[in-house]
This record gives structure tokens, sequence and C-alpha cells, in this order.
């Protein structure tokens, strides 16, 4: 009964869910940075030829309102839309959590800042790297929302003004997903691992058939070309 009366309430509140489960995340979150030591570094030899670019911290600042934005979209489209996007990126998360925990990875990819390294751009990055510190980054959860995010939007049903709307959240997703090895905040493995698991995570909560999507997907592109 008390079940019930909970699962009723979330529901007529449903921003709730997404503030209680976020609660509990940063809170978890923030154990793991104070508690778990990184024992594996992670790094490939593509991250050595990604130069800096400090540019980017403007699409990489950008994901958390970005993400926030879409929750309150999806909220605003109706409760089947808004409970699959908060039960594919929570999953997503909380499976995150417990890879941290359990395989504790970390970045030596950061350069120590230079006397002649100046600039408001420069000094958000600097900010950034105070706050974010390089521990618990594969898989990066900056990845996974986003590829989750553009996933969501690709899936929705009855959308207004579609390939404008899709190409947007498009570009926003390969930017911010650029930001984080331009940034040197991620490795590509980081970037690489957190798409995988977008697409297995997205493939279980909406129930995809990978086979017959892109059996579809392929067809159109045919009947286009005709």
């Amino acid at each position: 009964m008390r079940i019930q009366k909970i699962k009723a309430w979330f529901r007529r509140y449903p921003l709730m869910i997404s503030v209680c489960y976020m609660a509990f995340y940063l809170a978890a979150f923030h154990w793991l940075e104070e508690n778990v030591v990184p024992k594996y570094i992670i790094h490939c030899k593509l991250d050595e030829l990604i130069p800096f670019c400090e540019e980017f911290i403007i699409p990489y600042i950008f994901w958390f309102p970005y993400i926030i934005g879409t929750f309150i979209w999806f909220y605003r489209r109706g409760w089947d839309d808004y409970i699959k996007l908060c039960q594919m990126i929570f999953s997503g998360l909380t499976v995150c959590l417990v890879i941290y925990y359990v395989f504790p990875t970390g970045l030596n990819l950061r350069l120590s800042s230079g006397p002649h390294e100046t600039g408001t751009l420069y000094n958000l990055v600097v900010m950034l790297r105070a706050i974010d510190t390089p521990t618990n980054v594969c898989p990066s959860i900056h990845v996974m929302n986003t590829v989750m995010v553009f996933q969501a939007v690709c899936s929705l049903d009855n959308l207004r003004h579609r390939r404008f709307t899709v190409a947007v959240h498009f570009v926003i997703m390969v930017l911010i997903c650029a930001s984080t090895v331009l940034l040197d905040q991620h490795s590509v493995i980081d970037v690489v691992c957190g798409a995988m698991m977008s697409f297995v995570i997205h493939g279980l909560v909406y129930k995809v058939e990978w086979k017959t999507e892109l059996s579809r997907r392929k067809e159109r592109t045919e009947v286009r070309r005709i």
C-alpha cells in the first residue's frame, strides 16, 4: 500500500523523480571522489595526438544546463517520454557508480598551467579542473548522457520539426563529446566506453531491435536515393 502511495506521489510530481535520484547520485559520486583512489590510469596513443583547445570549455559547460533543460522538455511532452528518459539516464549513472567503485580509474593527461596561459576561457578551464578531479573517468558520464539524450530525441514520436530538432541535438552531441578530449578531461577510451554504454542501455530501455532498426534505416536510405 505504501509503495502504491509513493508511486502515485511521483506520478503526481514527476520532476521529483529526477530531484531525488540526483540527490542520491551526487552524494554517492562525492563519496567515491573522497574515498576511492584510482588504480587504473586510462591512456592511449591517440590521446597524445589530440591538441588542447580551451575554446571547447563552452560546450563542456553547456552540458549542465543542456541535460537539465532536456529533462524539463521531456517532462512537458508527457509521462511516457519523460519516464523512459529517466530510466535510461539514471540506469546509466547507477552502472557508472558501480564501475567507478569496482574499477577505479584516473587520468594523467592534464598538464600543469604555464605562466603565459591566460584569458577568460583558460581561467574557466582551471576552475573546472579544480572542481572536476581526474578520477572516475571511464566511462565518461558527459559522453554517455549526451548520446543518450540524442538517442531519446530520435526515438520520440510526433516530433515537430523532426529533421531540424534532430540536427541541432546531433551538433550539440558532437561538440560536447569532442570537448571532453579537447580539454584533456577524458581519454578517447572514456569516450568510446561512454558511447557504448549509451547504446546498450538505450536498447534495453527502449527495447530496440537493432537488426530490424538498421534494416529499416537502410530501406529509407535506398528510397531517398531513388
